[in-house]
């Protein structure tokens, strides 16, 4: 059933095309534009795959999984997305903000590390692969949606290899600077410890000023400032600032 326009704009447009008694051509002309627009927009897709799953127990994967729902209500704040999991192991986003999609995956990947059960084997991570592009086909399933942003992360998880950060945009130069930094901040994030990934998840989550993050977690602002340089964050939000500056950029110099 087609919804009727809702906002102002929208019912002028409908009024008219009622007085011109034309209203079933080019209300279907209206809308089918709306929609063409509406799927065409560039969104980030990020497809993960959990690390070692199969050596995660079975008393493990209910909190796996609720750690998982609990970063899709977190990380909201971040930018608007879509949340599904499937095969057991595997999540797929659709993010509405494509400058904003590293950080989302990099706070994925940075949740999962901190929530490692203490008495488990091997630290919780995810293989992430981050797709830039128009999304042609989105269906109410993520899974079964697709275009451009979703073959360029489908594809590139394939190709990762022993990496478990990777983006591919639709724009060769963004392309060839992100294949470097990305590389050295994926082997930032991959030794970063259960408490470091924890206060960077709490600082880069929010941009949350070092005195919140001690105040949150229940100890010094010194002792705060200690793991996060250890953990490199100095490095981590300078290539976010980068990744998104450039993201930004393309999108408004290609937009049609």
């Amino acid at each position: 059933m087609i919804s009727r326009p809702k906002n102002n704009q929208n019912r002028l447009f409908l009024a008219k095309t009622i007085k011109n008694g034309c209203l079933s051509h080019f209300y279907f002309l209206f809308l089918q534009q709306k929609t063409i627009n509406h799927y065409n927009k560039m969104r980030g897709v990020i497809t993960g795959d959990i690390v070692g799953s199969s050596q995660i127990k079975t008393e493990y994967r209910e909190r796996l999984l609720n750690c998982l729902n609990t970063m899709e209500k977190e990380l909201q704040c971040v930018s608007p997305f879509r949340m599904e999991l499937f095969r057991g192991d595997s999540f797929q986003l659709l993010v509405e903000d494509p400058a904003a999609a590293a950080k989302v995956a990099i706070l994925l990947r940075a949740g999962l590390i901190n929530h490692t059960p203490n008495q488990g084997k091997g630290i919780w991570d995810a293989k992430i692969s981050l797709g830039i592009g128009n999304v042609e086909f989105l269906s109410d399933n993520i899974v079964t949606s697709d275009g451009e942003a979703f073959q360029y992360s489908g594809r590139q998880l394939d190709l990762m290899g022993k990496h478990r950060l990777t983006i591919k945009t639709p724009w060769q130069d963004v392309n060839d600077e992100l294949e470097v930094s990305t590389a050295f901040v994926d082997d930032i994030i991959t030794g970063w410890s259960s408490k470091q990934a924890g206060m960077i998840y709490l600082s880069l989550k929010q941009d949350a000023p070092k005195k919140e993050v001690a105040e949150h977690i229940g100890t010094s602002v010194q002792n705060v400032r200690n793991v996060l340089s250890s953990a490199r964050e100095s490095l981590v939000k300078k290539y976010l600032t980068r990744y998104s500056d450039i993201i930004t950029a393309h999108q408004i110099d290609h937009q049609p």
